[in-house]
């Protein structure tokens, strides 16, 4: 099959179902409809939302067990109420001061303005934060930052715009958001990523400054981070003493949970109501995924979506446990474990029965002499094959890159015996 397009078409489907990119508020390849789930999570953050006043809530959990979609899943049920959010989240970057976080918000609300038929602001007002926020055809640098991937200044000498102090700037952010308030006769959402991104030296240095701005009037702020960032938010007592209630914390899916994010995403993503769908894998091969993975739905789905990819032809697959070992498994080894030497496989071999192991784990396991791990696990990174997934004090703890988890899946004869029953079983019933 030539391309990806012509692969899910053979599936009855528009499109890849297993993309693990988040929700969008707007657009995006999976409709925000293919949400379901975390029900008691989205009950609270909706009922934070619908409070006049304002708040100050951290959305954290690991990767990929979709924060992001979370929080612009409510923030879309949220603008059907009438109230304003900017379509996309705001990417919080290390390099931030606290005026570079408040003139990228005021870019991300006024590029949501431009797209808006509805007036959320007063003309004048509109017209002085698009002389802040827009990039002129000549600009003076002062002092340049990035706001949305876009060089500007916080200080410019061009089409009129103004010279703005750190605490002008921070006036006319609270001015902009009474003023949308005021037009809408709702709070205003700002939605905020990217941050386990962060350092714990960049967070303080953003956040220590910003105690004012987050408690702008009838502003909701939703934070979008790991446990690191509940940590450090913690420590700092000028935030945590203006966070409105404890973080909404995300678990791990269940598996129930996932096969009905699955079956949600294909009928959405059907080419036509008249048109069944073909779900490309089976049960089994889902629970594998589940298991290695501990439910990590990111990982899961990028295992599936490779495996249909690898394993389709001319005519759809439907992927067996037995399949995808043998796809997957034979895929990890000719990208990565063919090349890699004798005494780094050894380690890679057992690093990958778990979460994460230390230098003196693994030269217990493999007989390597401790001081030697160190060499072949920074060649492992270098190779991708590993990461350092955190320090504690002077021990080191690695990972298996999430790919090499596939070596896992090798075809046992379990596997094989089982294939061969569910094989003999549908022969009978086709008799």
């Amino acid at each position: 099959m030539g391309d990806a397009e012509g692969i899910w078409e053979l599936y009855g489907l528009r499109t890849n179902p297993f993309l693990t990119a988040p929700l969008l508020v707007r657009g995006g390849l999976l409709p925000i409809d293919c949400f379901v789930g975390r029900e008691k999570e989205l009950n609270r953050l909706t009922k934070l939302f619908g409070t006049s006043g304002g708040s100050r809530i951290l959305v954290c959990g690991d990767v990929g067990v979709g924060k992001t979609s979370l929080v612009n899943y409510a923030r879309n049920k949220a603008i059907q109420k009438g109230q304003f959010t900017p379509f996309k989240e705001i990417a919080v970057q290390g390099n931030w001061t606290p005026s570079d976080f408040v003139l990228n918000t005021l870019y991300a609300i006024h590029s949501t303005i431009k797209l808006q038929k509805n007036r959320v602001l007063d003309a004048p007002l509109a017209e002085k934060l698009r002389g802040l926020v827009e990039l002129p055809d000549t600009t003076t640098a002062v002092s340049g930052i990035s706001v949305a991937g876009i060089g500007m200044t916080v200080e410019r000498a061009a089409r009129g715009a103004h010279t703005y102090s750190a605490m002008a700037l921070m006036d006319f952010f609270q001015e902009v958001l009474a003023n949308i308030r005021k037009k809408t006769g709702r709070d205003v959402i700002l939605h905020y990523n990217n941050l386990e991104n962060l350092s714990e030296t960049a967070l303080r240095s953003i956040f220590d400054d910003l105690r004012d701005a987050l408690q702008t009037e009838n502003t909701h702020f939703v934070f979008v981070g790991n446990y690191d960032v509940h940590s450090t938010f913690q420590s700092m007592p000028r935030i945590a003493s203006i966070m409105t209630d404890t973080p909404i914390i995300l678990e791990q899916f269940t598996i129930g949970e996932i096969e009905r994010i699955l079956e949600i995403r294909m009928r959405q993503l059907r080419i036509s109501d008249k048109i069944n769908y073909i779900t490309p894998y089976r049960k089994e091969a889902l629970a594998k995924l589940y298991e290695i993975y501990g439910g990590n739905i990111r990982n899961i789905l990028n295992s599936i979506s490779t495996a249909v990819i690898e394993a389709t032809g001319e005519k759809p697959v439907n992927l067996d446990e037995a399949t995808l070992a043998r796809t997957l498994a034979g895929i990890v080894e000719s990208r990565y474990i063919q090349s890699v030497p004798r005494r780094e496989k050894d380690i890679l071999l057992e690093a990958v029965k778990h979460l994460e192991v230390t230098n003196q784990h693994l030269s217990r396991q493999t007989g390597i002499a401790r001081p030697n791990i160190s060499h072949y696990t920074a060649d492992l990174q270098k190779r991708g094959c590993m990461y350092l997934r955190r320090k504690d004090g002077k021990d080191k703890y690695w990972s298996v890159e999430p790919r090499i988890k596939w070596l896992l899946l090798k075809e046992d004869n379990k596997t094989k015996e089982k294939e061969k029953k569910h094989r003999k079983s549908a022969s009978e019933k086709a008799r």
